[in-house]
């Protein structure tokens, strides 16, 4: 039988992301991959602001289905058969997605739609047995369904019309748990904590990827060996900085019920999360271009992604961190502040070409 985690007494149902979950994330893996060769075929800003757009639908994709598995501690038949459905769906939007903006538009908005339509049907069904968790859902399914039928009409736009339309599309995707309310939505606290360290995790794992990548047949030069063990020992920072939170975020919010509890989720963690995530993504961008040519000066894209990634990682850490406890956290506030003086100073010294430069035809 399924318990309200969201009223007070009642843990005894949290539990960790089980086996299934872990399956349906595999997707994302390569999902997160593919954000980065969009970006990296594209080679310019406009690329880089279609990876951020395409990063908002992959995350958004994920988030819907974190809140979904807090609505149920048991996975059912219906799980069990749709969450491949859904997986199948997001793999084929995963594949279409370095071109989402191209030729395969159309592909991928049929795909993303399908995710969507998946997990409404799943919401449904998994919301059937309280009236509270059914109502709260039933007003999110607008702007749930908004978002992905925008993406599927920019399509047939060409651009910018199409960029425009996506735009829209992620501020209705975001907005709509802001404008409705997640009053009524269960949250496990161990489960969202858990789960969310999982997305992190894989985020990471995609730089760590991306340095290999980077560096593949260049570590005889000791300035790419020495590249490499730095861009390591950053995404280990990085690790570092957001894992220390845990045991305190989740007893934040075990110590919280109710609506207050489900808008510190919203908050911190489907909202907040992002900037981590894509701090991290485009972190991993841009040490990817700049690996291999260490020694070299590096062009400006490039080196907005790499130091503008780690500052928009730390600056996600520490919003995280002052909304689930209320306290800046200087250390992280001034490594922001830091990494991000860093871009200036490197324009200063070597202009501001506009796109990867010398590496674009490697990418």
């Amino acid at each position: 039988m399924n318990v309200n985690a969201s009223e007070p007494g009642t843990e005894k149902d949290d539990r960790t992301t089980d086996a299934l979950e872990l399956f349906f994330d595999l997707v994302f893996v390569f999902a997160m991959s593919q954000v980065t060769q969009l970006m990296l075929a594209e080679g310019s800003w406009l690329g880089l602001g279609r990876g951020a757009l395409a990063l908002t639908a992959v995350w958004w994709a994920w988030v819907c289905s974190a809140w979904l598995t807090n609505t149920t501690t048991d996975a059912g038949v219906a799980a069990r058969i749709l969450t491949p459905a859904a997986m199948a769906a997001m793999l084929v939007a995963a594949i279409a997605l370095p071109d989402a903006f191209a030729a395969r538009a159309l592909l991928f908005a049929v795909a993303f739609l399908c995710v969507r339509l998946v997990h409404l049907v799943l919401l449904v069904l998994d919301t059937g047995q309280s009236r509270k968790q059914r109502s709260a859902a039933i007003n999110l399914v607008p702007s749930l369904l908004a978002g992905p039928c925008l993406v599927l009409i920019a399509a047939f736009l060409d651009a910018p019309y199409r960029e425009l339309v996506w735009l829209l599309a992620a501020l209705i995707d975001l907005g709509g748990p802001l404008v409705v309310g997640v009053g009524g939505l269960r949250v496990l606290p161990r489960y969202f904590v858990d789960r969310h360290g999982l997305i992190i995790i894989i985020a990471l794992g995609e730089s760590i990827v991306l340095v290999g990548t980077g560096a593949e047949g260049d570590l005889s030069q000791p300035g790419v060996l020495a590249a490499v063990v730095l861009a390591v020992l950053i995404a280990g920072q990085l690790w570092w900085s957001y894992f220390g939170l845990a045991d305190a975020a989740q007893a934040r919010l075990v110590s919280t019920h109710g609506r207050e509890r489900t808008r510190l989720a919203r908050d911190a963690y489907s909202y907040l999360h992002l900037l981590i995530v894509a701090g991290i993504v485009f972190f991993a961008l841009g040490v990817h271009l700049a690996i291999d040519i260490v020694l070299d000066p590096l062009h400006l894209l490039p080196a907005v992604a790499l130091t503008g990634g780690v500052a928009l990682a730390y600056a996600g850490d520490v919003a995280y961190r002052w909304r689930d406890h209320h306290r800046i956290a200087t250390d992280r506030l001034l490594a922001a502040c830091a990494s991000a003086a860093l871009v200036s100073f490197r324009t200063r010294l070597h202009g501001q070409p506009h796109e990867f430069g010398p590496c674009a035809a490697d990418c």
